[in-house]
């Protein structure tokens, strides 16, 4: 009974060659080109076409009209649009409400503060005192 065992166990482990099968066999440079072929037909799937290239052009564009629009209609400072990100109009107006919200908000008058941070640079009006550079020096004793 042993001798049996051995003998089924030993035609269930070795593996049939192709004849045995009827499959054929590849040499490597066949397999090579068949990989080739099916990952360049993955890579196609995966790139848009014209057409989506476009279409999400087109939205880009909605959304960056949307994003002006809103700050025309708001007067908040146009240059917004070109700092914040404007691919997502609905995000794009909650940081613009946002940022109105913090102290001094945003203004169309473009009010802004000039620091002169480098007060010894020929550059310079001259004449003004640093503010950061107070801030920074050692309190007089």
């Amino acid at each position: 009974m042993s001798e049996n065992t051995n003998m089924e166990t030993q035609q269930q482990t070795t593996t049939p060659t192709p004849e045995e099968t009827g499959g054929r066999m590849f040499t490597q440079e066949e397999v090579n080109r068949i990989v080739s072929d099916r990952l360049a037909r993955e890579r196609a799937k995966a790139e848009p076409s014209p057409l989506d290239e476009r279409e999400a052009a087109i939205k880009a564009r909605e959304s960056a009209l949307d994003c002006k629009e809103y700050l025309g209609t708001k007067q908040y400072p146009p240059e917004l649009a070109d700092i914040l990100d404007t691919s997502d109009a609905e995000r794009f107006k909650a940081t613009v409400d946002k940022l109105a919200q913090l102290p001094g908000g945003l203004c169309s008058s473009h009010n802004l503060v000039h620091v002169d941070l480098f007060p010894s640079c020929s550059f310079n009006s001259g004449g003004k005192t640093d503010i950061l550079a107070d801030a920074f020096k050692p309190p007089k004793i």
